[in-house]
């Protein structure tokens, strides 16, 4: 299984424990075998840093089993495999990571109520992989729809409502409760996980397009403009030579006002863009390509006045990064455009 994919099932469930946990913080006023309560006694256990109490209202076990299963749906989704063969395959893997997924995350949530602050082994970089997932901007905005459910009184039902930035609007977690033998509620399971992280995952397919088209058609229109440019350079030099100071004069004036305007006018539009957190690494690329580009273009700009032999050697290694990290560019785009 892809390591990312691992990483971000065990964020997601560590996420999802603590949403549900810090959603519990509201102030029923209810008697003490209701469900009201129960998710009340989340909160107040975490408040008072109450291990032994939050874990008698929340079934960790439970939890992080219901969602594991669902966000690991989640993650490996059709188009992300080849076939039903390989998403099996995938998913039997996940299987491997378990048992120390569910450890790690158990005892950064014992953390979390003890002291306020994840604590766990360093292979597990829960911070990190709860932002991968895209939970670490969740917010909490409170719990509705708590009801018995009338086929079996010792279940309850209640919706978490997560607002979620990616998302733009609340989402609601199913989660269940049971009464337990002393009659009181407990926090059992969760029930809709896989479909929360699938409507991040479409969200972010949605932007991750976005991003692509808008950063396409910004170097279209930019390569058209230098396409136009290198004919100007060539029929400046077919009416003169770079021994001649008109000529290099002209060269100059094309190459500031032409080649290094026009990549630092595409390096502006591209900055303005929204650049979702999967199109990061493409955009990066496409910043250094501009200002290697803009050096590149002040080199020759220089060297039509020094005629240096080490200003032009510059400015040529320069033009063949560009050639490489376009090339580079390219690459990623048609990835993950596909």
């Amino acid at each position: 299984m892809n390591k990312r994919i691992k990483m971000a099932a065990g964020a997601g469930i560590a996420a999802l424990a603590l949403a549900v946990a810090g959603g519990g913080y509201y102030y029923f006023h209810v008697q003490t075998d209701t469900p009201e309560y129960a998710i009340k006694t989340v909160g107040e256990s975490i408040a008072e840093h109450d291990v032994k109490e939050f874990h008698r209202v929340v079934n960790v076990d439970g939890v992080l089993d219901s969602g594991y299963n669902g966000l690991v749906d989640g993650m490996i989704a059709p188009a992300a495999v080849t076939s039903p063969e390989s998403e099996d395959m995938l998913k039997n893997f996940t299987q491997m990571f378990r048992t120390p997924l569910m450890l790690s995350l158990k005892s950064a949530i014992d953390s979390y109520v003890a002291t306020g602050a994840f604590k766990t082994d360093e292979s597990v970089d829960i911070m990190k992989l709860i932002e991968r997932i895209g939970l670490n901007n969740i917010e909490v905005r409170g719990v509705k729809n708590i009801e018995i459910n009338d086929a079996n009184r010792d279940e309850a039902f209640a919706d978490l409502m997560l607002y979620q930035p990616e998302l733009g609007r609340e989402f609601p977690i199913q989660i269940v409760l049971t009464r337990t033998k002393d009659d009181r509620w407990q926090v059992n399971r969760v029930q809709n996980f896989q479909e929360y992280v699938a409507q991040i995952l479409q969200a972010r397919r949605v932007q991750l397009d976005d991003y692509l088209a808008k950063a396409g058609e910004i170097n279209i229109r930019h390569e058209a403009t230098m396409r136009d440019a290198e004919q100007k350079y060539g029929a400046i030099l077919a009416l003169g030579s770079l021994s001649q100071e008109k000529t290099r004069a002209d060269l100059k004036a094309l190459i500031n006002d032409v080649f290094k305007a026009d990549w630092e006018a595409r390096k502006q539009e591209l900055f303005s863009l929204h650049v979702p957190t999967d199109a990061v690494p493409l955009h990066n690329l496409y910043m250094k390509i501009c200002d290697i580009s803009i050096a590149a273009a002040q080199d020759y700009a220089k060297w039509m006045d020094d005629k240096n032999v080490a200003t032009i050697k510059s400015a040529e290694n320069k033009i063949h990064q560009v050639q490489t990290l376009m090339t580079e560019a390219a690459t990623l785009a048609k990835l993950m455009t596909s």
